[in-house]
């Protein structure tokens, strides 16, 4: 890795990080479960590019009784940072070492295929268990085991007394697409529970999603993992605030230069945009190399001292302009909004989403990190 050196620098542009907004909407899908129904938040991928443990540790002193990550690396990260509450490694586990490990650091983890549930039988005898989740394919199609292939998986773990069955998982594909498919799944996945509980009764059953939380009571069963709904995103893609939920990433800029664009004048790569009449174009010093999608040259917008204004030419990787006019609003040093609220005017992650074809979290996770800097209010 390249040193810089001790130049003093001033950021390009910032990530605001609410955790009162986070702590906000744990309580908020708190309230929607049964009283003992217990909550896990998932903060794989950085949290979704809202810091992994900032987040992991708003969210236990929010409520949530855990949290849930994707990778081993991802939980010995947490551990190594100091954070003690309860993990669970939903994705697979690719070697014996890795197995070994999230023993040694009190991790649990899912079993997410029969070649996962054959490597139980290699770990050594100890005086620690490992906690392990038992996943049913109840139609993802992705990860886990079929229903079929759960009796024999009991049988292969029944003597094992280095294995302790703490919970038995699926997961919904197409709850914001397809609301009757959580009864068509949760058709496959109960009887499935009910086998496991007969040899293990004390597994905690889990299933919803944040839009099963939302929108699915009979969906909750014993704990709910909940994902992009903690950061206050919508899992319809739609008006967070309207499913009340408090968006917590807010990402900004600056103008650098303003500059007076003739008629009919080029602005940027391919001189894609033109204007018909006198304008300023403001020049933003970040862009596809920070996170600000290239699709959204000419389509996308930002606020500018709380005013919207669209994108004119080309992304770059590191700039793009913004057509401000001629009225002599904007000037370098403006405060420019690329996500979040600024007076009345707010740009979400849903509405980029939506001209991007893409979902929100995406828009989040994208965000490149290592050239912005983060910074997290109401820790």
């Amino acid at each position: 890795m390249l040193a810089f050196g001790r130049m003093k620098t001033s950021p390009r542009s910032s990530v605001l990080i609410d955790l009162a907004a986070v702590r906000h909407n744990v309580a908020h899908l708190l309230s929607l479960l049964r009283p003992g129904c217990r909550m896990l938040v998932a903060v794989k991928a950085d949290a979704y590019g809202h810091g992994i443990l900032p987040v992991a540790r708003a969210v236990v002193t929010a409520g949530a009784q855990g949290v849930a990550v994707a990778t081993a690396e991802e939980a010995v990260a947490l551990r190594d940072a100091g954070f003690l509450s309860g993990i669970l490694v939903m994705g697979p586990l690719y070697s014996l070492d890795q197995y070994e490990e999230m023993i040694r650091q009190n991790v649990e983890f899912a079993v997410v295929s029969p070649e996962m549930a054959s490597e139980l039988r290699r770990l050594k005898a100890s005086g620690t268990r490992a906690r392990v989740h038992v996943k049913i394919d109840s139609g993802m199609n992705r990860q886990g085991i079929f229903p079929e292939e759960v009796g024999s998986f009991l049988d292969s773990i029944q003597d094992l007394a280095g294995i302790e069955l703490t919970g038995v998982m699926t997961h919904f594909a197409c709850v914001t697409e397809d609301p009757g498919s959580v009864g068509f799944q949760l058709g496959r996945f109960i009887p499935a529970v009910a086998e496991v509980q007969r040899r293990w009764p004390g597994v905690v059953v889990h299933a919803a999603n944040s839009a099963a939380t939302l929108s699915s009571p009979g969906s909750h069963l014993d704990m709910v993992r909940c994902g992009c709904a903690v950061y206050g995103l919508s899992p319809w893609q739609l008006d967070a605030l309207s499913e009340g939920l408090i968006p917590a990433l807010r990402w900004e800029s600056q103008v650098v230069i303003v500059k007076r664009v003739a008629p009919g004048e080029g602005v940027g790569y391919g001189h894609t945009f033109r204007p018909v009449v006198e304008t300023n174009v403001a020049l933003v010093p970040i862009g596809y190399g920070d996170g600000v999608f290239r699709a959204l040259s000419n389509r996308g917008e930002v606020l500018v001292n709380g005013r919207r204004y669209p994108v004119a030419g080309r992304i770059s990787m590191d700039s793009f302009g913004v057509d401000v006019g001629t009225d002599g609003r904007v000037k370098v040093g403006d405060r420019v909004t690329l996500i979040g609220q600024d007076g009345d005017e707010r740009i979400t992650a849903e509405e980029i989403a939506h001209r991007l074809g893409t979902i929100n979290y995406e828009v989040t996770c994208d965000i490149a990190l290592d050239r912005s800097e983060r910074l997290f209010l109401n820790e």
